[in-house]
């Protein structure tokens, strides 16, 4: 028997004067937010990982996916560690992306996205138009290697080696 637990992600806001509903919550919104909650959970390899079920609820607008309780523990961690250091730099690429791709849509509609998971003391992260969970870029530096010697086997045909 599989141990169950949950990931809430909670949308706050309004679409101009009316509260924020499921009933007026846009399917690309909801496309954008599934997209983005198998990222948040599964950063490797998808082809393997539990089953995620999926459903909305009223609260603003509450985005419930139940899955592995193992995998919940793992992203408690991880969003406790988001809290800690306000940065996302050292989370897998892919994890980075989608919360990214969270704080872009904070920033777009106007929306405050409150991320906790069903763990007892679970950590909590809220994304909002005012926080920047943004990767810092990586620097690079343009450089050019000289390599001296003498070519002893340029290889074959079908193996080319130098």
């Amino acid at each position: 028997m599989v141990k169950v637990g949950y990931i809430e992600i909670r949308v706050h806001g309004s679409k101009g004067k009316l509260e924020l509903s499921p009933e007026n919550y846009d399917i690309r919104e909801i496309i954008s937010i599934l997209e983005n909650a198998e990222n948040l959970l599964y950063h490797g390899d998808k082809q393997g990982r539990p089953t995620i079920s999926y459903r909305i609820e009223e609260g603003s607008v509450r985005h419930i996916f139940k899955t592995s309780i193992q995998y919940i523990i793992g992203f408690n961690a991880v969003i406790g560690q988001i809290n800690q250091v306000q940065n996302i730099d050292f989370l897998e690429l892919s994890t980075a992306k989608a919360f990214e791709s969270i704080q872009n849509i904070a920033v777009k509609s106007n929306y405050a996205f409150s991320i906790k998971t069903s763990l007892e003391n679970t950590n909590e992260v809220r994304i909002d138009s005012t926080t920047r969970y943004y990767r810092t870029e990586a620097f690079w530096a343009d450089a050019e290697l000289y390599f001296y010697g003498k070519v002893t086997n340029a290889g074959g045909k079908d193996k080319a080696n130098i």
